[in-house]
């Protein structure tokens, strides 16, 4: 989608020097090294386009779309370390390099770096603070208290991933001066969204191979993660024993039907994302968000 290469152009602007004052050197490496391994820059896509589909400017959501990227690579971070990953993306992960401690303290930064660049309104600090609830909810979750059917799923979904989804789309509309209306339909369009984008990552590690993804697949079995594929799958009588000793094509035919389950469950996401997005006053801006809806559940990376 070419919208996300000049999303990530801008950020690159931003975020040119963000770690220069940081000491000492092995954390500013770590942090510097956390935001060079660039992804789809989706989150800042979805705060600038909310800015300027409600009358902004991309000058107006530059700080915030830093904002929602430095929180996302905060909780990359946390991933990784909770996971013991030893790849992201391609690339050894913080914590293999550094060291646990430089990780953890990487990830303190980012949160710092992040609140700072939303400084000037209350709102926007509320907003980032709520997702890092949420998101430290989801992690916990995941930890104790793993869901078992399609409600709990969801339920962790919108913490895990669609709250920072949803506070990306309310800060953008916050800074291009959007309406309670238009800033609430579009941080609920940003909350489905979110939870679209991560049943997608969800199938992705059935059905891709490591080097199509950047990172280890079928993690969520060996690591007994959340998963709705894995989730319908026990669900309707398929034994965890059997999926691992599947190799990637036979779990693909395996849990074909889980897979076909959840990319209707993503759809309906979208579906209802667009509702809400639809509340919002027709433009080439929001015309672009409905692309991003398509991008996100199509994507294979």
């Amino acid at each position: 989608m070419a919208f996300l290469d000049t999303c990530s152009t801008l950020l690159d602007r931003e975020l040119a020097g963000i770690t220069l004052k940081i000491k000492p050197k092995e954390l500013s490496d770590a942090v510097a090294y956390g935001l060079e391994s660039k992804g789809k820059r989706i989150r800042p896509a979805v705060a600038i386009l909310s800015c300027l589909a409600v009358g902004g400017s991309i000058g107006d959501a530059k700080k915030v779309a830093l904002s929602a990227e430095l929180v996302h690579t905060s909780s990359l971070v946390l991933d990784d370390v909770i996971d013991k990953a030893e790849k992201r993306r391609g690339r050894e992960t913080i914590h293999t390099i550094w060291g646990e401690n430089i990780a953890l303290l990487t990830i303190e930064l980012l949160i710092s770096l992040a609140l700072r660049a939303a400084l000037g309104d209350v709102r926007l600090t509320e907003a980032i603070s709520k997702s890092l609830f949420f998101m430290g909810e989801g992690e916990a979750i995941e930890l104790v208290n793993v869901p078992r059917d399609e409600k709990s799923y969801l339920d962790l979904a919108l913490r895990k991933t669609g709250a920072l989804f949803g506070a990306s789309a309310f800060m953008g509309a916050v800074v291009g001066g959007g309406d309670d209306d238009s800033i609430e339909n579009l941080e609920q369009f940003g909350n489905h969204l979110g939870i679209a984008f991560q049943i997608q990552d969800d199938i992705l590690d059935c059905v891709s191979s490591e080097e199509d993804l950047g990172k280890p697949v079928r993690q969520d079995l060996f690591m007994g993660r959340p998963s709705i594929v894995l989730i319908d799958a026990i669900n309707s009588g398929v034994e965890k024993s059997e999926m691992l000793l599947c190799n990637n094509g036979e779990l693909m035919d395996l849990l074909s039907d889980s897979i076909e389950y959840a990319r209707g469950l993503a759809a309906r996401e979208i579906a209802i994302a667009k509702e809400y997005l639809h509340m919002v006053d027709e433009s080439r801006w929001r015309r672009q968000l409905e692309s991003l809806c398509d991008y996100i559940v199509n994507r294979d990376r």
